[in-house]
């Protein structure tokens, strides 16, 4: 991979996943900035998002993306739960997207709530995450069960062997 690349990381998945912690430490290793959508972007209701048609946060996550991506790209972090969101945003931003997928079960998440390693969950929003999670096929898919360092390394090596 060389400086020229340009990178649109979106890691994806129900919160509690590790998303943040993740793309915070890829963009790091990758030089680019890192910017978590849930929460820059919290202001927008939980019924905005279940609701693709009326989304509000969707333009301005795009227009974030489109702006890093004139410089040298971004990694951001976005529960984006539904098919039709990201392909939206896909068809909007007109580039290349890296989706990765933080894959966990009910279970996974729920320890990892149950341990405080999410701040901005509930069990009763995970429930509703997970009912409205349509599990990206066309992503790089990670075990939240991997360590964070494993986790890291597997998405800077797909990169690296997808731009060389």
């Amino acid at each position: 991979m060389s400086k020229k690349d340009k990178f649109t990381v979106v890691l994806v998945g129900v919160c509690g996943t590790g998303k943040s912690v993740t793309g915070q430490k890829v963009a790091k290793k990758l030089g680019l900035p890192f910017y978590d959508a849930d929460a820059k972007f919290s202001e927008q209701s939980a019924a905005d998002k279940e609701n693709a048609q009326s989304d509000q946060w969707l333009p301005a996550i795009t227009n974030l993306i489109s702006k890093e991506y004139t410089k040298d790209g971004c990694v951001v972090s976005c529960s984006i739960l539904k098919k039709e969101q990201r392909l939206l945003l896909a068809r909007n931003l007109d580039l290349n997207i890296d989706w990765v997928f933080m894959s966990g079960t009910y279970d996974d998440v729920n320890q990892r709530l149950d341990k405080g390693l999410s701040k901005n969950q509930t069990g009763a929003s995970l429930e509703s995450d997970f009912q409205s999670l349509e599990i990206p096929k066309r992503a790089l898919t990670v075990d939240i069960r991997n360590t964070e360092e494993e986790t890291v390394d597997t998405i800077l090596k797909y990169l690296a062997r997808k731009y060389g």
